[in-house]
């Protein structure tokens, strides 16, 4: 090969990966927030079971081609929707009970905090409401899961105002998560306790519950 082609060769660029067009990715994200925004109101109103792929795409006005590439699945879209949710919830929660040193202030304001995310959510009562037996086994996969009940046996530790075991921290965090969980799985659209009465009844129970580890006020 003569010099000055190999040498034209070593100096060409590197082949440009390909980047879409600015209106094409527009084009994509909007076809996925029209995904989501159809299966959220799916999921919401008739539950995953019920929920099908051609009424979320026949709802989006995109193709089930689209929908595959983008999330494979419903039980895909709803699991990143579940873990979304619990994201968004271990970040709030975790922020009110750093505003507090005493754990019966840290549950009531965290579980107020919790109650009002949740209602504030167009459908994120339906969505629980209706998928109870999923959301039960799919939080236990994620890993914020865990980081959640990380945050809580730290916050437990540092306002139960005695030294406790890596046991009964362990116990302690897991009550506060069920209690959680629990009651936000029963909300539904009827009349109820506001947000303040129900955290403030959460924590009493949980609290004088765990009275005979010290962590009640006297």
């Amino acid at each position: 090969m003569p010099e000055q082609t190999r040498a034209a060769i070593h100096r060409s660029p590197a082949p440009r990966k390909y980047a879409p067009s600015a209106k094409r990715a527009a084009r994509t994200s909007e076809a996925r927030e029209r995904i989501r925004h159809a299966a959220w109101h799916a999921f919401s109103t008739q539950g995953l079971d019920a929920a099908s792929i051609a009424g979320i795409v026949r709802k989006s006005g995109v193709s089930t081609g689209s929908f595959y590439n983008h999330f494979g699945s419903k039980e895909a879209l709803f699991e990143a929707f579940l873990q979304d949710l619990t994201e968004q919830v271990r970040d709030l929660t975790a922020r009110a009970r750093a505003k507090a040193d005493d754990l019966e202030t840290m549950l009531r304001i965290s579980f107020e905090a919790l109650l009002e995310h949740i209602v504030s959510i167009e459908g994120a009562r339906g969505f629980i409401e209706r998928n109870q037996h999923h959301v039960r086994a799919s939080l236990h996969q994620f890993d914020s899961m865990e980081q959640m009940l990380e945050d809580l046996r730290r916050d437990v530790a540092r306002g139960a105002g005695r030294s406790l075991s890596a046991q009964e921290l362990d116990l302690v965090a897991r009550m506060i998560f069920a209690m959680g969980l629990e009651t936000i799985l029963q909300l539904d659209e009827r009349p109820g306790p506001s947000s303040s009465e129900a955290a403030a009844l959460m924590t009493a129970m949980i609290v004088r519950g765990v009275g005979g580890l010290g962590l009640a006020k006297t």
